[in-house]
């Protein structure tokens, strides 16, 4: 038996042949690659080029110059182009319309800045006092400053009364309140036959009034004298028949009255 090898070497022959006819192929193709011609854009320009200007809005400084200072008119021109749908047959048509918009705008020539001195005046509080400044005034019984707790009655058209009205109270135990401040009041009250008595309590201090005399007139309570100050007044039906409440007068001492004087 003849000795073979065992890789036979005439195959290399037609693997050879295969390897450079694929070459030549590839070196034709790019050699008419690069012989073909390129398809070329013709480009136009427009015969009216976007513009950018800034509107003058606001005030420029100049550089220092010799001219006295000038009032300078900006115009402020606004294109407004609309183009065409363009392609590569025809020239892109464009239509511009101009606006012209003036507006005058100072030009300040050699000026500096000018800084103000602005003084801001203050109120300076005087010295508080804890008192409130009081004036003699008369409360009626309908004021809104009463707080009356029970079953009282509210009377109009009573003569000899303050604003002919009154406050009546037929049950024990009614009861009105008021604040005040000043230094002294003066409790007015209708007086008569068969009327109750009623407990004032001012300022924790408790003091008796009997309303029952033998004829109806009008009459007054006189507090003694307060520190200027805030101050509460109860006052109470405790015993006997109907009482009332006609109104409260405040007043303040330190208020100095007035005098009259002779001219000669």
């Amino acid at each position: 038996m003849d000795n073979k090898p065992v890789f036979d070497r005439s195959i290399f022959i037609p693997i050879f042949i295969g390897f450079f006819s694929v070459l030549g192929i590839c070196l034709v193709l790019f050699a008419a690659r690069l012989s073909a011609a390129r398809g070329t854009v013709q480009s136009v320009e427009t015969e009216t080029p976007m513009k950018y200007q800034y509107l003058a809005t606001e005030p420029g400084i100049a550089l220092p110059t010799d001219a006295p200072p000038a009032t300078a008119t900006a115009t402020a021109v606004i294109e407004i182009s609309t183009p065409t749908t363009l392609n590569f047959q025809t020239t892109p048509a464009v239509t511009t319309t101009a606006i012209e918009l003036s507006t005058p705008v100072p030009t300040i020539l050699n000026s500096q800045p000018t800084l103000t001195a602005v003084h801001i005046a203050t109120n300076t509080p005087a010295t508080a006092s804890a008192t409130p400044l009081v004036l003699n005034v008369k409360y009626d019984d309908t004021d809104f400053k009463f707080n009356y707790t029970g079953n009282w009655i509210s009377q109009k058209n009573v003569t000899d009364t303050y604003q002919n009205t009154l406050h009546l109270s037929n049950t024990i135990g009614d009861g009105v309140q008021l604040s005040f401040a000043g230094q002294k009041i003066l409790f007015s009250y209708q007086a008569g036959p068969s009327l109750g008595a009623v407990a004032i309590i001012l300022d924790g201090v408790d003091f008796a009034l009997d309303q029952s005399t033998t004829e109806t007139r009008a009459s007054t309570w006189e507090s003694p004298v307060l520190t200027l100050s805030s101050h509460t007044i109860n006052i109470t039906h405790i015993s006997g028949g109907s009482v009332n409440v006609d109104a409260i007068e405040v007043l303040d001492l330190s208020t100095p009255t007035p005098t009259a004087t002779a001219t000669p």
